[in-house]
């Protein structure tokens, strides 16, 4: 059967139409609106009736031509045939949030290279199919360095890795000729403290691998994340020495990578664009993501509370020029911030690079065939956009510059930092000195560290990451400017006999996004005030090259993208839910209501809320205060507010775990949760979550009637299962 008319048929049609398009028999008109259709659908690109596909000219574009070349073979995914293709012999694998545990496994493969001459193989765990460990080469050894995410999940990179593992437990796969070591890193504070890596070990020892040494876990609640490490790294030397040779010989430099000076056109060269569709600027429909962010405008920025130590402000950014980025409510926005000029000048005279050697082209060349650095560009680019100068400097790598230091004083001085682990935490942990200011410290006679190879730099230092904040906005209400909620950080730092240090510890996307704040309002209508300047002391603060890579962030702009979340409101709007929130972990939860409440303008039923808020007073932290009485206005009796103040004067210290245990919401929580099956959610630092779950606990035993042990697997089990208690949590 023919469904499209034939050449004459539309000669007919299109002839009859000309004459008289009266006699057109029924099919002849069908023709007519299908001929018609198809027009309006191929001019209108899909606008009449919905938005356009941002990927459309992907039709449009020509592929590639590679003449008579093959296509590249994928890398292998079976890390026992990479290792025999490259010829390692250790697989040190990393999954990592945050850039940590992969800044350690770089650290752990450079210093076995140059202390032991063994040869390894850094290794994302998302290259690598878990299965293959079980033909994992008996003379091979495998290293794992795993970080704990959010509510004991796996890292992004870890996720299918961890699964695929789930899945060898259960076919009970043998795993008897696989030796590792493994070490995790995570935050006490947290319920599932370094859960990721525990599971992975007893998976890895149940089906008959053997672990070196023992189970290292690094703990970032006490701040001793890089001591933990280095403690793990010593001790399982001694049993790594029962399992194969180790050949101390003094730790010298072998570059990993290369630094070339080059010769190259100006449009070629990275400023410190994010991506190549950054630096081409390129005019066609994109997706935006982790590899491609968005430069957007800031709309709107406000201050909504400040102290002598704290900040909070609030900011909306513009998503009109990108149709293609949606978020949801609960997603986090993503912020690439970049290094302050002061710290980039520090370094800079410490190495004693001149101007024209910081604006001179590189190529950053990996001697491993992979290289996550954007080339050509120049030092001083790599400096300001792309590592991350302003962390604390680690034991390690003062080790490993020691031998580069101008003089034998200067060397002995940094030896002392690096192996006296009570000498570096009062000197340089408490203090938070970046290497740029240990550098700096160490007065020499002998000159600037200008022996100190950039590769060495550029390998040590981590990749600046973006900052992800959690979107306080809902896109029923506003679909083109999400918003978020940021606590600026700025800390007093202290001398060794107490006294008060003229440094600040400055936490850089918070800073960096203050600074877009007091630009931002200097040419609006919401003008900084002198008190806020007095508090905030604005002239110490950093300051940022605000106008980006080749001025491309001029007029308020920043780079960042959504990165979607699990932390989400339920399904149903009539769902009720209950909301426990601390300082800017109210964010989220402002979104949730005000999505709600533009559900009840536009006619439709919602579940009830109860939000649990804690701040330090009424007056100079109380969150959007004016917009929690407007949509109680307009949601009644279906939202609730409960505050906790911690600082009000006159009042003793109350805190939102306090007022769960209160007998009025304890009562009404239990009802929610139990009879109504509302969702339960938490957001702040882990410690506050810790505590709240606690009473929630309590909560659901007393409702029941059953044990702590047996309430506690209800939350911990079935409701995170049901997605009726999920965290955000941080700290």
């Amino acid at each position: 059967m023919e469904l499209l008319p034939d050449q004459h048929t539309l000669q007919h049609v299109l002839q009859t139409v000309s004459n008289n398009p009266f006699r057109l028999r029924l099919g002849d008109w069908l023709v007519v609106f299908v001929l018609a259709s198809i027009g309006v659908f191929y001019a209108g690109d899909g606008k009449l009736w919905g938005k356009p596909d941002p990927n459309k000219y992907l039709w449009y574009q020509a592929p590639q031509k590679t003449g008579d070349l093959k296509a590249r073979p994928k890398p292998t995914r079976d890390i026992g045939k990479r290792l025999a293709e490259t010829g390692n012999d250790i697989a040190v694998f990393w999954g990592s949030q945050s850039g940590v545990s992969e800044a350690f496994a770089e650290r752990l493969s450079r210093e076995w290279q140059s202390r032991f001459a063994l040869k390894t193989l850094v290794a994302d765990l998302q290259d690598y199919d878990p299965e293959h460990l079980a033909m994992f080469p008996k003379d091979k050894l495998a290293v794992f360095l795993v970080s704990t995410y959010g509510e004991g999940d796996p890292p992004d990179n870890a996720t299918q890795f961890c699964l695929g593992l789930e899945k060898m437990k259960k076919n009970e796969t043998s795993l008897e000729d696989l030796r590792y070591l493994a070490i995790g890193m995570g935050n006490r504070n947290y319920q599932y403290y370094n859960r990721t890596i525990t599971v992975i070990d007893d998976i890895l020892s149940n089906l008959g691998a053997k672990r070196i040494g023992s189970l290292g876990r690094a703990d970032e609640s006490q701040g001793t994340t890089e001591e933990d490490f280095m403690d793990w790294k010593e001790q399982v030397l001694k049993p790594l020495g029962q399992t194969i040779s180790l050949d101390e010989r003094p730790i010298a430099y072998q570059p990993t990578i290369h630094v070339l000076d080059v010769c190259v056109d100006e449009p070629t060269i990275y400023m410190g664009e994010p991506s190549e569709r950054a630096l081409q600027q390129t005019t066609e429909r994109v997706a935006y993501n982790d590899r491609n962010p968005f430069a957007a405008p800031i709309a709107t920025s406000k201050i909504l509370s400040s102290a002598s130590n704290r900040i909070c402000a609030h900011m909306e950014f513009d998503l009109s020029a990108a149709p293609s980025i949606r978020y949801q409510t609960g997603d986090h926005l993503a912020i690439w911030p970049l290094n302050p000029e002061n710290e980039v000048a520090r370094l800079c005279r410490a190495l004693g690079l001149d101007e024209d050697v910081r604006k001179k082209p590189i190529m950053v060349e990996s001697k491993q065939g992979k290289c996550d650095l954007p080339s050509p560009t120049t030092r001083e680019t790599l400096l300001k956009y792309y590592l991350e100068i302003g962390a604390l400097a680690s034991r390690d790598l003062l080790i490993l510059i020691a031998q580069f230091a101008p003089s034998e004083e200067a060397s002995a001085a940094l030896l002392g930092l690096g192996k006296n682990k009570h000498a570096f935490r009062n000197q340089v942990a408490s203090q938070y000195l970046t290497v740029g200011k240990v550098l700096e410290s160490i007065n020499s006679s002998a000159g600037s560290w200008s022996k100190i190879p950039f590769s060495l730099l550029v390998e040590s230092f981590s990749r600046i990451q973006p900052r992800y904040y959690s979107i306080s906005s809902s896109p029923i209400a506003s679909p083109r400017q999400p918003t978020i909620t940021l606590a600026v950080n700025s800390k007093q730092l202290e001398n060794l006999d107490g006294a008060k240090n003229e440094e600040r510890f400055h936490g850089l996307a918070t800073n960096f996004l203050l600074a877009h704040d007091r630009e931002f309002r200097s040419t609006s209508e919401n003008p900084i005030s002198s008190h806020e300047s007095e508090i905030t002391d604005i002239s110490s603060g950093p300051k940022y090259d605000l106008a980006g890579p080749r001025g491309k962030l001029l007029g308020g702009r920043v780079y960042m993208h959504i990165k979607r979340s699990t932390f989400k409101l339920p399904i149903r709007e009539t769902v009720p839910i209950v909301m426990v929130a601390a300082g800017t972990g109210i964010a989220p939860f402002r979104g949730f209501v005000q999505e709600r409440a533009r559900l009840v303008e536009l006619g439709k039923p919602v579940g009830k809320m109860v939000l649990f808020f804690g701040c330090r007073d009424d007056k100079t932290d109380f969150l959007y205060r004016d917009e929690w009485k407007a949509w109680k206005e307009t949601l009644g009796d279906s939202f609730q507010l409960v505050t906790a103040f911690s600082r009000q004067k006159e009042q003793d210290k109350v805190y939102v775990q306090d007022m769960l245990a209160e007998d009025r919401w304890r009562f009404e929580v239990g009802t929610l949760v139990e009879d109504e099956r509302a969702a339960f959610y938490i957001c702040g630092a882990a410690s506050m979550a810790r505590e709240v779950r606690s009473r929630l606990v309590d909560i659901l035993a007393e409702k029941r009637g059953v044990s702590r042990e047996e309430a506690d697997k209800t939350v911990g089990g079935k409701m995170k299962k049901e997605s009726r208690y999920q965290e955000d949590v941080w700290g």
